[in-house]
């Protein structure tokens, strides 16, 4: 049975600096506990719903749980949900951060600079695991990457991606550089992205939705690459940064594969 203490600590989970303290992260839902087993990621506790563990599929995957399995009620499923609607089956995950001296073992690289909005840096995610990026740094100022809201928006993501956390992603880039990277950087201006043709290994850095990149970001690009768009928009300013990282992924991978 869960203890009180333990809800209560849970709970918290929704705030970064309890979540960096426990090394712990929330998953929710039916698919994204199919996704966690299917990744062998490391679970620590899955709870639910009574009504929840009568559904056939919630019982097909709890067999395949090796961890702890609290029943909670409805109640205490709705303090930890985020959602409006909750599925009555949430996952405890202990987070998985990497040195960055992993990403020398890496060739494609994306990193994130002071990016904000967690729908978007989700959607990142599910984008570059898609089209096979090996590791995502996030820069200072960045979304925590195990936010609930940037966990939903990748769809079991984390756990194809390494995922590094730097304060000076400038140095970092610096360092990478200095190890062979060549650095590109999306902007609103530069090379389109159906002529750019990235050497590797190589790290695609994406701003933040307000600022873009950062001057001292800038300095260490070998090149700025844009989405253009169409000359006949009138009213659609840009795509928002996800968008745009989408379409450079494929351009850069997709037609790899």
């Amino acid at each position: 049975m869960l203890t009180r203490r333990r809800l209560k600590e849970l709970a918290r989970l929704h705030r970064r600096k309890d979540r960096e303290a426990l090394g712990q992260y929330l998953v929710e839902g039916v698919r994204l506990l199919a996704a966690a087993l299917e990744a062998q990621a490391p679970l620590v506790e899955v709870l639910v719903t009574a009504a929840a563990r009568m559904r056939p599929e919630v019982q097909t995957l709890l067999a395949r749980v090796a961890v702890p399995v609290e029943e909670v009620s409805e109640q205490e499923m709705a303090r930890l949900s985020e959602v409006e609607t909750s599925q009555g089956v949430l996952a405890v995950v202990r987070t998985q951060w990497q040195p960055e001296a992993h990403l020398l073992r890496c060739r494609r690289i994306l990193a994130l600079d002071g990016l904000q909005d967690p729908g978007n840096a989700g959607t990142i995610l599910r984008a570059a695991a898609w089209f096979g990026i090996e590791a995502v740094v996030a820069g200072a100022g960045t979304v925590d990457l195990y936010n609930p809201k940037v966990v939903r928006a990748a769809m079991g993501s984390h756990w194809d991606l390494a995922l590094v956390r730097t304060g000076q992603l400038p140095a970092l880039l610096a360092r990478l550089q200095a190890n062979g990277f060549t650095c590109y950087g999306a902007d609103l201006e530069g090379t389109p992205a159906s002529r750019w043709q990235p050497r590797e290994p190589a790290v695609l850095v994406l701003g933040s939705e307000a600022h873009g990149l950062q001057p001292a970001v800038r300095e260490r690009l070998a090149a700025r690459v844009t989405v253009p768009g169409s000359p006949r928009r009138q009213a659609t300013e840009s795509l928002n940064v996800a968008m745009a990282a989408t379409v450079l992924l494929y351009e850069w991978l997709g037609r790899l594969g």
